[in-house]
Parts: C-alpha cells; sequence; structure tokens
C-alpha cells in the first residue's frame, strides 16, 4: 500500500471532520470532556484577558463562549462543515468579537507566502488534540510563530502517549515508535469516516518547536487522556 503523503493526511482529516460535523457537539458533550474544556478556559484567560488571540482548529466554536468574553478572537477552521456551524452559533454570542478566517487561510501551511491576518496576536489556543491532526508539526510551529508576538502563549491539549488500552491493538505503531524515534500514528474509525492522529511525545514537541518557542510547562490531566501544554514565542 502506498504511504500517504502529508497532504493527503491533512485533507482526509478535514473529510472526516466535514463529515462528522453534525454530530461532533454531541460526541464532546461528556462531563469528563466539560471538565476538561473548563480547565483550558481557565489556564488560557489567566494569560489572554483583552487581548487578540486565535483559536486554531475551533472546530464547532464551542470555546468562543469564553474566548470572545474579554478577546478579539480570529478563528482558523479548515473544515467547512465544523466552521459553518461555529459561524451560525456564533450569532448567539454576547460578545461576537470573532473573525472567522475563509477556507484558503486556515491552510497554516500557506501562511509564510501569505499571512491569513495582519495583526500579532498574543495567544493562540489549539484545544483537543488539534495539533495530533497534523502529522507536520515543524511546519506548524514555524508558520504559527509568524502570527505571535513576542512572548506571546500556545495553550494546546495533546493527546497522552501513556501506552494504555486505548492503543494496545496498535503494538506495530508503538514499536516503530520507540525504535525510529517517530510519532505512533494511529487510524481513529467512526462508522465509515476515518482520520490519522499522530501521538507526539513531549520531547518531540519541544523538538518540533525550540526554534521558535520556549517550552514553559506540561500538565497530565487526570483521567482525561489529554496533555495540557504551555509554549512561549521567543
Amino acid at each position: 500500500m502506498q504511504k500517504k503523503t502529508p497532504l493527503a493526511i491533512i485533507e482526509q482529516n478535514i473529510s472526516y471532520y466535514n463529515d462528522i460535523a453534525n454530530e461532533y457537539n454531541g460526541m464532546v458533550d461528556k462531563s469528563s470532556d466539560i471538565a476538561v474544556r473548563q480547565k483550558v478556559a481557565g489556564i488560557f484567560s489567566n494569560i489572554a484577558r483583552d487581548a487578540t488571540v486565535l483559536d486554531f482548529g475551533g472546530g464547532t466554536g464551542l470555546d468562543l463562549i469564553w474566548l470572545t468574553d474579554t478577546n478579539k478572537v480570529f478563528f482558523c477552521e479548515p473544515s467547512n462543515a465544523m466552521r459553518e456551524i461555529a459561524i451560525a452559533s456564533s450569532k448567539n454570542l454576547i460578545n461576537q468579537n470573532v473573525i472567522f478566517l475563509d477556507e484558503f487561510a486556515t491552510d497554516f501551511r500557506q501562511w509564510n507566502k501569505q499571512l491569513p491576518f495582519t495583526e500579532k496576536v498574543e495567544a493562540v489556543l489549539a484545544n483537543f488534540a488539534v495539533i495530533n491532526c497534523i502529522p507536520t508539526i515543524e511546519l506548524l510551529f514555524r508558520n504559527l510563530a509568524l502570527l505571535i508576538k513576542p512572548e506571546g502563549n500556545i495553550i494546546a491539549l495533546v493527546l497522552s502517549k501513556t501506552l494504555n488500552k486505548k492503543f494496545a491493538s496498535h503494538l506495530r505503531q508503538i514499536l516503530r515508535s520507540l525504535i525510529f524515534k517517530k510519532p505512533i500514528s494511529i487510524n481513529i474509525q467512526h462508522q465509515n469516516h476515518q482520520q490519522t492522529v499522530y501521538i507526539y511525545s513531549i520531547k518531540q514537541i519541544i523538538k518540533a518547536s525550540k526554534k521558535y518557542f520556549n517550552f514553559c510547562s506540561s500538565e497530565a490531566l487526570v483521567n482525561s487522556g489529554f496533555i495540557l501544554i504551555h509554549l512561549k514565542r521567543k
């Protein structure tokens, strides 16, 4: 079987989220996910208030309720179907301080050629494993750096690399990761839809981002499968 290119994987993952867009909010409406989202909101709000921020991979806009409370928000979501739900939901926001990037502007791979907006942001939110959907995180961090002010922050949730039951059926990928020091790649199936996710270690994230960002902290969120990371722009 021919190996998929990074572009093909990104396009596949966007298609996956287009297909599940109408189901997505119900899929993340568990008490554990709500608690994690509240945790992220509290930490992000402590570092970015009355600021200009980027919601990177904002999905259906579930974080806009609190993000727009005090901030101006650039909303970046490459899935058209997810973005349309976010746009529709934003009409109910008390503070509609949000600018939705169009389809071309959401492609982070092109930001070094054409910036999606001219302002520099003070903080970036990448919630619920957005980074894990991207096979080329070195390029991601390079181009995110173009948008962030010096000393600006990235707050992100990434999937934990703990070898738990969830990954037990992916022993071959795990062994390959350990031998070649590559991220574990896992195909996730939902009905007839598939996406590929990459389980990056903290060391891999530090290495991929270190030219542009200082790694501040990481915190494993208990019983969630997520790690909360904080990076600061050099």
